[in-house]
């Protein structure tokens, strides 16, 4: 089968490996890969080389619109009037009084009637796009005028910030005419079949991202002679939860217990927790060296004992799904602690594979830390477990050839039920 995957932008941001990690697995199992960007990609030096694995048949221009994409259009329009009117006023429709949905939708619109012209010719038989948003109002209106399939697979951001820039006004459009729809976690599945006719829900179907767990193999952790080594790894904004983490920092500090944190990423909040290091002097305690590759991520999680990221629901509402460091965290054989936002506890599961507290409670991150930091049977127990359910939940092979079945219209097979939701917080 010939898939063509709508992806924010080429080269892939280092960002989302889980996109090229997906690509890669359905390429490895004998289909072919047209990729559809809607930017370019920035000239980001961070690379992870599994990136160099992904052999796409065609990459189609990466510009948001030149001359030649607008002259496709045009033609599209002249060619199939009602087709792209009918599909274009939809979406306007129900993107409603959203101002922002209203110009994203205009700004894709050349791009993908230029996109319904190209990919027929191509031979594609599938569009899927990765994000319910933009990406996936591209798939829709290619696949509406071309007569292709589409489907999308949700994430995070693109479901649940209620922010006015960020909003996904036209969700409901594309829930109703996507064939398929995937998402990364029962919690978010279930959260969009509510939105559906209780005839149409079984078209919206988990699909676990899947990690290459080859590269994040079981290793035994480092001796803790010094104390427990700690890392994070994550986009530095609000939703994870990292002020919370450096909060707690300061009471492991004081309580004298030995420890020391890498926190591996950037992003907006960079500088206000650079000052928040600085301010409780957590200097000697807690490193930031910056975005790393996956490869040298894999290295970090090899040298450290746990994995903490005590994940929140920001002010919009957005929060993470099932972040993809504690799929890596849990393959390496390492716990995680966190908190019960979200698919988080269908991973991360209390008492079996790390331990879960309440978002932005600094003491109780602490406690859970301090418990672990005093037994390393305990975390390699629940080390042992997480790798076992990584395996079962997580491999990216397994899934991606689930999501092939799923495209080519096979039966969606009964979805694991999510966890309890009454995570236990000792």
């Amino acid at each position: 089968m010939r898939i063509a995957y709508v992806i924010p932008a080429h080269p892939p941001l280092p960002s989302q490996p889980f996109v090229v990690n997906e690509m890669i697995a359905v390429q490895d199992a004998g289909h072919d890969v047209v990729i559809l960007p809607l930017y370019p990609g920035g000239k980001d030096s961070l690379r992870h080389g599994t990136f160099a694995r992904l052999r796409p048949v065609a990459v189609l221009p990466a510009p948001l619109v030149d001359w030649r994409t607008v002259g496709l259009a045009t033609l599209v329009l002249l060619r199939h009037p009602v087709r792209v009117l009918r599909t274009l006023l939809e979406l306007h429709w129900t993107a409603g009084r959203s101002l922002a949905s209203h110009a994203r939708l205009v700004a894709v619109t050349p791009k993908a009637l230029a996109a319904a012209w190209r990919l027929p010719r191509l031979g594609v038989e599938r569009l899927h796009a990765h994000f319910a948003n933009q990406t996936a109002d591209c798939a829709g209106i290619a696949g509406g005028v071309a007569g292709l399939r589409f489907s999308f697979t949700a994430h995070a951001y693109d479901i649940y910030s209620t922010d006015p820039r960020l909003r996904n006004a036209t969700l409901d459009w594309k829930l109703r005419h996507a064939a398929r729809v995937f998402t990364v976690s029962n919690f978010a599945r279930d959260l969009l079949r509510a939105r559906l006719p209780e005839a149409d829900r079984e078209r919206v179907c988990t699909a676990y991202v899947g990690i290459p767990t080859g590269l994040f193999r079981a290793e035994p952790p480092p001796p803790d002679r010094d104390g427990v080594r700690l890392l994070c790894v994550a986009r530095f904004q609000e939703k994870k939860g990292i002020d919370t983490l450096l909060d707690a920092c300061a009471l492991l500090r004081d309580r004298r217990v030995p420890f020391h944190l890498e926190l591996i990423g950037d992003g907006p909040l960079r500088s206000e927790l650079e000052a928040q290091v600085v301010r409780l002097d957590l200097g000697r305690h807690v490193t930031l060296p910056g975005p790393r590759s996956q490869e040298e991520v894999a290295q970090a999680m090899k040298a450290c004992h746990l994995v903490v990221m005590p994940c929140r629901r920001d002010r919009t509402g957005d929060m993470d799904g099932i972040p993809t460091v504690f799929m890596e965290a849990l393959a390496t054989g390492r716990p995680v602690v966190s908190c019960a936002v979200s698919g988080v506890p269908e991973l991360v599961r209390d008492g079996e594979t790390g331990a879960l507290v309440p978002p932005d409670d600094a003491r109780a991150l602490a406690d859970a830390v301090e418990r672990l930091a005093a037994d390393p049977a305990l975390r390699a127990r629940l080390g042992a477990q997480g790798r076992a359910l990584v395996e079962r939940q997580h491999d990216q092979d397994r899934n991606a050839r689930r999501v092939v079945e799923l495209l080519a219209g096979a039966p969606p097979a009964g979805d694991e039920p999510a966890p309890s939701r009454h995570a236990r917080h000792g």
